[in-house]
Parts: structure tokens; sequence; C-alpha cells
């Protein structure tokens, strides 16, 4: 796969409850992720994201965040308030 970037719309999709965006060349996620409310699992490992937005932790459901090779340096603290991870 070779997506550079995620569609701001993906925020519509509010009964998502997994997402596997790995092995693509994401740079960033757009702030609309925060809106995926049901979103249990969150696949993006083998990407070029340098940060994650704020918003991602916005995802009460969520139980997995794999984010391992990518060109992260922190990580957003807004993920101290995801109690599921």
């Amino acid at each position: 796969n070779k997506l550079k970037s995620l569609p701001e719309t993906i925020g519509n999709l509010l009964n998502l409850e997994s997402l596997d965006a790995s092995c693509n060349k994401l740079h960033k996620l757009p702030n609309q992720i925060g809106s995926l409310s049901s979103l249990e699992d969150l696949t993006l490992t083998e990407n070029c994201l340098d940060s994650l937005p704020d918003e991602i932790g916005n995802l009460a459901q969520l139980h997995q965040l794999s984010v391992d090779s990518n060109r992260l340096r922190s990580l957003p603290s807004s993920l101290a308030s995801l109690h599921n991870l």
C-alpha cells in the first residue's frame, strides 16, 4: 500500500471498530480520527508518522494501539486518558 494520508471524512465512520493502515506512507493522521468513538483496534505500524494528534485521546474504546516502525519521537499526553489500552 502507498497511502500518504487518510481522508478527514474518516471521522464519519462512527461504528468502525478496527482500522489497519499499516505498511503505508502516512505522514500524519487527520484530527478527525478522534471522532471514531467505537474504535477498539488501531494499527499504524510501518508508516512515516512523526506525531499523533492529541485527539487520539478521545478514543475511549481503544484496546490496542500499534505504532511501531514509525518516526515517532513522543506520544501525546492525551493517551494517558485511554484506560483500556
